[in-house]
């Protein structure tokens, strides 16, 4: 494919890090500068400092700024984001997956701004295969309501989990090609941001000398692995802290309450963390002997608050969490062992129970009911 013209622009590589030229860049000035030489100097400490400045701002705000530093030089701003990369590898598990969520939004945050040639591009380079909807020869009705074509291995492989209007049988498909919109080929690539943080934090984490030295200059990150519910930050000692909540009977599980929280905050949770909610507030309420339709519309209602809220499409996938739509299913929220492994659970799977669905209740009487009730409807 040929190079678009968002390549020409002088801060490709910091507004895009992971893309291939942003990994070539790296690699580059890693050779030429180790990292472990960095605390040695006063610009590497600058940029460290950074670094762990933005996982303040990830873990409090649950987003990465456009631009870190600001403006000026693009390869420190590219450092920057590798640095943080490395530095979230000395950290629990249970947190990598935040970094690499705000991460991929920031991305995909920016990519919204570019061509379509240029989406296309970045899209190959993640190993996305996208063409025009033209070059397969589309037009009329099919030309005006999708913009490109996407292998569908290249689909089926980073499709967001969890989402039923991802669902390939919820997809138009023709001749090995899954029609999607601009915005939804964002949202792929997003989906592949994501899973190269997270491929380089898994790698970092394997080079306990580099992540040591590093941690160690920034007066190191002590996280503990225990009932946590938020993640606060020491501007003092630079360390992650952590606030400690004991289970509550009755009331909403912290994982549930965190994506409330974040949503209420003007944040923007993950795909699948939107799917979890839904889910859960869906079978909640259904359970309590709602009607399904209202159940979908304060459903609906709790995301209208959320940076990218377009009712339509939210009212399409909440109907079809709720078995409104397509197969008549009713979606249970994931376990808590998918949540934990989504980066979702912020107790580290210390809420003693193994769905968010039998949080507070007490003994097996109501969640024996609630099973009765659901096999009675014919819900799964």
């Amino acid at each position: 494919m040929a190079l678009p013209t968002c390549t020409n622009d002088p801060g490709f590589i910091a507004k895009y890090p992971f893309t291939r030229e942003g990994m070539a860049k790296y690699t580059v000035l890693t050779s030429k500068t180790p990292l472990t030489d960095l605390p040695n100097t006063q610009e590497g400490r600058q940029l460290l400092e950074k670094a762990r400045d933005m996982l303040r701002e990830v873990f409090t705000r649950g987003s990465v700024p456009a631009r870190v530093l600001g403006g000026g030089d693009g390869d420190s701003e590219l450092l920057v984001h590798y640095l943080a990369v490395v530095l979230t590898a000395g950290l629990d598990k249970a947190l990598w997956r935040r970094v690499a969520d705000a991460e991929s939004k920031r991305f995909s945050s920016l990519l919204e701004g570019e061509g379509l040639d240029c989406i296309m591009y970045i899209a190959w380079g993640f190993g996305i295969e996208a063409v025009p909807i033209d070059a397969l020869g589309f037009g009329g009705g099919l030309g005006l309501a999708y913009d490109v074509g996407v292998r569908v291995w290249s689909y089926l492989r980073f499709a967001p989990r969890n989402d039923p209007n991802w669902k390939l049988v919820n997809r138009f498909l023709t001749r090995g090609w899954v029609l999607l919109t601009r915005r939804e080929l964002v949202r792929l690539v997003e989906e592949a941001v994501e899973a190269r943080v997270m491929s380089l934090v898994e790698d970092y984490s394997k080079r306990a000398d580099v992540v040591g030295a590093l941690t160690n200059a920034v007066g190191g990150f002590g996280v503990q692995r225990s009932l946590v519910t938020s993640v606060t930050t020491t501007a003092t000692t630079g360390t992650v802290g952590v606030t400690v909540k004991r289970r509550r009977v009755g009331g909403v599980p912290p994982c549930m309450g965190a994506i409330i929280s974040e949503i209420k905050s003007g944040g923007n949770p993950s795909h699948q963390a939107r799917f979890a909610l839904a889910a859960f507030m869906l079978r909640r309420c259904m359970d309590e002997g709602r009607d399904v339709h209202d159940c979908v519309e304060e459903v609906v209602g709790l995301f209208r608050t959320v940076a990218d809220f377009d009712e339509r499409v939210t009212r399409y996938q909440v109907e079809h969490i709720a078995g409104l739509r397509g197969g008549r299913k009713v979606y249970m929220p994931p376990s808590c062992e998918e949540m934990n492994s989504l980066g979702l659970c912020p107790t580290n799977l210390g809420c003693g129970v193994k769905n968010p669905l039998a949080y507070g209740l007490s003994g097996g009487g109501k969640k024996g009911r609630r099973g009765k009730r659901g096999k009675k409807r014919g819900r799964t």
